[in-house]
């Protein structure tokens, strides 16, 4: 069993966990992700690393509550066990010899950002970080890019907060500012990095993104997660899960994304109501 250490509401839909799970702290890299069960008949998860502590044993997850199992989840508080926490799956992000990059995050992705950025700046790379919401009331991990990039860009699509606009507004300004970056990392919704690799590409900067589509597994058996990569297909997550942007088949990934939105939906107001029954 793995027991929850701090439970904290980041905004009114995502919640952030840091359960005890002394091995995967050990061996975790940024990138990486776990799959878990929150009880004994839940469904498997996947959710990407979003911090973890060697000395403490700790690893950090930051979820959304949009479904069955995340709403079931989040009914644990500080004190309670996760029945299942296995990692860390995937190959781990490839930081090592970049000098000046711009991490790229939308949403509830900027949780998955944010350790890669953390490690680059520790490697001594100039991390510049452009970071999209819809409206203020949704901005999580703001004070935590700020200590690791020299420069941060905060988007809300309502202009309730930051500069109201678009991410790839904010990273075609600081492109076209000068600065020469050995690499953008993109994280978010499909559709937010679909158009910042076609920003990229036009400006010939090397793009990595973080595919995370269903995945059942977590070891390449099931296919769930492939993907079209460079016109072959991938398993996102053994091969991933990041990515060549301008190699990966972003309609294709959007298209497969929607084949379960009504068996979801079925599941969350199935959730919905047994919950409502628990209260009463």
């Amino acid at each position: 069993m793995f027991r929850i250490v701090r439970k904290e509401s980041l905004n009114p839909t995502v919640s952030l966990m840091e359960i005890e799970a002394p091995l995967i702290a050990r061996k975790a890299e940024p990138g990486q992700f776990i799959i878990f069960r929150a009880k004994e008949d839940s469904e498997r998860i996947p959710l990407t690393i979003a911090d973890f502590d060697r000395e403490k044993g700790t690893v950090t997850i930051i979820y959304q509550i949009v479904g069955g199992s995340t709403m079931e989840l989040d009914t644990l508080q500080e004190g309670d066990s996760l029945h299942d926490f296995v990692g860390p799956l995937g190959c781990p992000s490839e930081t090592e010899g970049l000098k000046k990059v711009a991490v790229v995050g939308g949403g509830v992705g900027c949780a998955i950002a944010y350790p890669i950025a953390k490690k680059l700046s520790a490697l001594g790379c100039e991390v510049h970080s452009v970071v999209g919401f819809r409206n203020k009331e949704l901005v999580i991990l703001e004070d935590a890019f700020r200590a690791v990039s020299k420069e941060v860009r905060l988007m809300t699509d309502d202009g309730s907060y930051g500069t109201k606009g678009l991410v790839t507004n904010a990273l075609e300004q600081l492109i076209q500012e000068g600065n020469q970056y050995d690499e953008v990392i993109a994280i978010g919704p499909l559709i937010m990095m679909k158009f910042v690799c076609q920003l990229t590409k036009k400006y010939n900067i090397k793009t990595i993104v973080s595919m995370n589509p269903i995945m059942i597994d977590g070891t390449g058996m099931c296919g769930g997660c492939r993907l079209t990569v460079g016109g072959e297909t991938r398993f996102a997550c053994v091969d991933g899960p990041d990515f060549d942007g301008h190699l990966v088949d972003f309609d294709e990934a959007m298209h497969r994304g929607t084949m379960y939105r009504d068996f979801e939906a079925h599941v969350r107001e199935a959730s919905c109501n047994l919950l409502k029954q628990e209260e009463q």
